[in-house]
């Protein structure tokens, strides 16, 4: 069936050019709005209908376009059946067999458009966090566009790619993976001209299977950037992506000590009572700059001084790189390690996502923290370990003992083993989320500092976001 309106197109990167045309009283594509949440649409926009496991996009077709949304991608079946009765003035189809594959093209489409440096960052832990520090530097200098939220993988890229502009002069794409093959994909829509990776830890190994699995995996990142002539900066501390980089033509080396192929590297390392890390950046040209954050732990002074590397390679003065840095502030709702400090109660919420190494780094922070009172761990499960999880949850029962930490709470059947193996320590295991609410209630005493870490799908942030409540409730 073809109605007036309706462009069907086979191979979907073609619509780009369509879009990109005038083809509504002036309506053009070199600002689109382009959206995935039927929620969000406005005048002019374009509205992709993805279907969902909750529910599927084509629902809300009338809604946007009562809304003004000028075109819907939608798929060729729906099309078929329900196309002709939202038709209308203003209304435009853009028909594909995939809409999500078809979203991913047109996205691709837009990207090669802007001659503009791209930075793809990846890496296992702590994407996000050095996301927004190199994006904190470059905005210093640069108009720059930088992934939002958790917007890391094959939606959340491509949404990030549309929203690019005309004055956009650097963009900083977080790229998120969880299944071998998908870095070569997300690199083939972002097209990074520069790129990093944070890390080698044991993300998805259900998927991945190994930790070297899981390195072949990100570094398609490294083998792009060197067939495309783009720049890597390396994290030399990190052997598999040391490794990785060894072929590499055009890389910086960073670490957290100077060495071989360090360029960059972090000096007088410290922190202040609640954990929030300073530095020195240092760097085999001599520069020695100050830098004081407000970030919690000291395994973010890597993710700094990654930050910093690229900032430099911009051109960037390194009292401006110290700026960028000590300027930003960890996102009210990022739930990474974001800091609740009453000066009775300390509390790190740090329930984002959990895996082996990102746990042993929130320890070793809870650790560090002065305090008069106990440091308390509350753990819940790692997911996505496959047959790896029973030895990585009784391996972080065991690193507790290893730690001055006091107390350790469990949340979830797997995090049953953590609270096993940390023996004494272990202060209680909980089924349910009630049972932990009600019994944190009455254990926190003034002075203790607390660290809350799990997987997304434990969601553990509800439990810290009640203590950190009653907290303020009670100083009220």
């Amino acid at each position: 069936m073809t109605m007036k309106g309706a462009l069907i197109f086979s191979d979907f990167s073609r619509a780009g050019t369509v879009v990109a045309r005038d083809v509504d009283e002036g309506y053009r594509l070199d600002d689109p709005v382009v959206v995935i949440d039927s929620r969000k649409a406005v005048q002019g926009a374009v509205f992709v209908a993805l279907p969902g496991e909750r529910t599927d996009g084509h629902r809300f077709v009338g809604e946007v376009f009562a809304a003004g949304a000028a075109w819907a991608v939608v798929s060729r079946q729906w099309f078929a059946e329900h196309g002709e009765a939202h038709q209308g003035e203003g209304r435009r189809f853009l028909v594909a067999d995939d809409p999500v594959a078809a979203f991913q093209q047109l996205a691709a489409a837009y990207r090669e458009r802007f001659d503009i440096p791209v930075i793809g960052i990846g890496g296992s832990n702590g994407k996000t966090t050095t996301k927004e520090m190199v994006a904190a530097v470059l905005s210093t200098s640069f108009n720059v566009l930088v992934t939002q939220g958790n917007f890391n993988n094959h939606l959340g890229v491509p949404l990030t790619l549309l929203q690019m502009r005309r004055d956009t002069e650097v963009a900083v794409i977080e790229m998120g993976i969880n299944h071998p093959g998908e870095m070569e994909f997300l690199a083939s829509l972002v097209r990074p001209t520069h790129g990093l990776l944070t890390n080698i830890g044991h993300e998805h190994l259900e998927f991945f299977g190994s930790l070297d699995g899981v390195a072949d995996a990100e570094a398609a990142l490294f083998r792009y950037l060197e067939a495309h002539g783009g720049a890597a900066f390396v994290n030399e501390d990190d052997h598999r992506l040391a490794a990785a980089g060894t072929t590499l033509s055009r890389k910086t080396g960073y670490g957290m000590q100077p060495g071989a192929g360090r360029a960059w590297w972090a000096e007088n390392i410290g922190a202040d009572r609640v954990g929030r890390v300073s530095f020195t950046l240092s760097s085999e040209s001599g520069v020695r700059q100050p830098v004081a954050m407000r970030f919690v732990g000291r395994h973010n002074v890597i993710n700094a001084v990654a930050a910093a590397a690229l900032g430099a390679h911009f051109g960037l003065d390194p009292a401006l790189i110290a700026n960028g840095l000590g300027s930003l502030q960890p996102a009210k709702g990022w739930k990474r390690m974001e800091l609740f400090d009453d000066g009775e109660t300390v509390v790190l919420n740090d329930t984002y996502n959990a895996n082996p190494d990102s746990v042993r780094f929130a320890l070793d922070t809870l650790a560090a923290i002065e305090c008069r009172g106990r440091r308390i761990a509350v753990l819940g499960d790692m997911l996505e370990l496959g047959d790896n999880s029973a030895i990585e949850h009784e391996g972080i029962g065991r690193y507790i003992r290893e730690l001055p930490i006091d107390a350790c709470l469990a949340y979830g059947d797997d995090a049953r083993l953590i609270c096993r193996e940390a023996g004494d320590r272990c202060a209680g295991h909980f089924e349910t989320m009630d049972a932990l609410r009600q019994f944190l209630s009455n254990y926190v005493q003034p002075g203790d500092a607390l660290l809350f870490k799990g997987s997304r799908g434990m969601r553990l942030e509800l439990a810290a976001d009640n203590l950190i409540k009653q907290k303020q409730q009670h100083t009220i």
